[in-house]
């Protein structure tokens, strides 16, 4: 009786988690310019399908004119907001839920996941403008600088930087920036950022003691590209695995039952 109870406990509770799933299909954060937390002064916005429709590269498009393309659609569909309001719900991945409440923020490292949330801090949308590149087997890098992080890109052998958060193109590599900080400065004032927002950047730019950079999101990511891998097939393997198990119980529990 007692395995009888617990199986029917073990298919309840799997049933449960695999519709926690398929409404996360339908029921999962997405950023919008109504959001009362966005640190956008002017926030404009594109559908994420829109976006699909401009993401790659054409096969006659210069390279600097897309990634001059590809700098601004990104910083179109992702706001600007604080991570702590890019949770994933409980129904979209209960595991990624459990663990973002415990961190106090989320930001996808999957490109696609990211674009259909639509929004975040600047490591997201270097993320994002990274994943698709390397896709594209274009080589660039995330950039971390002291409270930003960009990207960087090789074009015509010359690492130059590109900012999706802000939607500035620098045609300059990082030493030249360093070099002249005060461009740095300007920049980011005609890109809407604050006199304040300048300065930190400004600040920012201007050493590369403390910059680091990573090729792959992964390694830039470290355990939470793991952790999230494992949560996207976790959330069905496991409601599986316990409604397989309560099945497993039932027909051991009739068989050993008395006729």
């Amino acid at each position: 009786m007692k395995n009888r109870h617990f199986s029917t406990l073990l298919m309840l509770t799997g049933f449960i988690l695999i519709l926690f799933n398929v409404i996360g299909m339908f029921h999962y954060t997405e950023i919008s310019r109504n959001n009362d937390h966005l640190l956008d002064t002017n926030p404009e916005n594109i559908s994420a399908e829109e976006f699909w429709e401009n993401a790659y590269r054409n096969s006659d498009e210069p390279l600097q004119e897309y990634l001059t393309r590809i700098t601004q659609l990104i910083s179109d569909r992702m706001l600007r907001i604080d991570g702590a309001q890019t949770k994933p719900t409980i129904f979209e991945n209960w595991i990624l839920w459990a663990y973002s409440n415990y961190k106090g923020y989320y930001e996808w490292g999957d490109t696609h996941r990211a674009v259909k949330l639509g929004g975040g801090f600047c490591s997201q949308h270097a993320i994002v403008l990274n994943n698709l590149l390397r896709e594209q087997d274009i080589e660039a890098r995330i950039l971390g600088l002291q409270g930003h992080v960009v990207n960087e890109v090789l074009v015509n052998g010359r690492w130059n930087v590109y900012d999706s958060d802000y939607n500035v193109t620098f045609y300059a590599t990082l030493q030249e920036l360093e070099n002249d900080p005060s461009r740095i400065y300007q920049v980011y004032l005609d890109a809407d950022a604050t006199e304040e927002t300048a300065r930190a950047f400004q600040a920012a730019f201007a050493t590369a003691d403390n910059n680091f950079r990573y090729k792959k999101t992964r390694a830039y990511r470290e355990e939470k590209h793991y952790i999230e891998s494992a949560a996207l097939y976790l959330v069905w393997v496991i409601p599986i695995f316990l409604i397989l198990l309560a099945i497993s119980l039932r027909i051991t529990s009739s068989r050993s039952a008395p006729d």
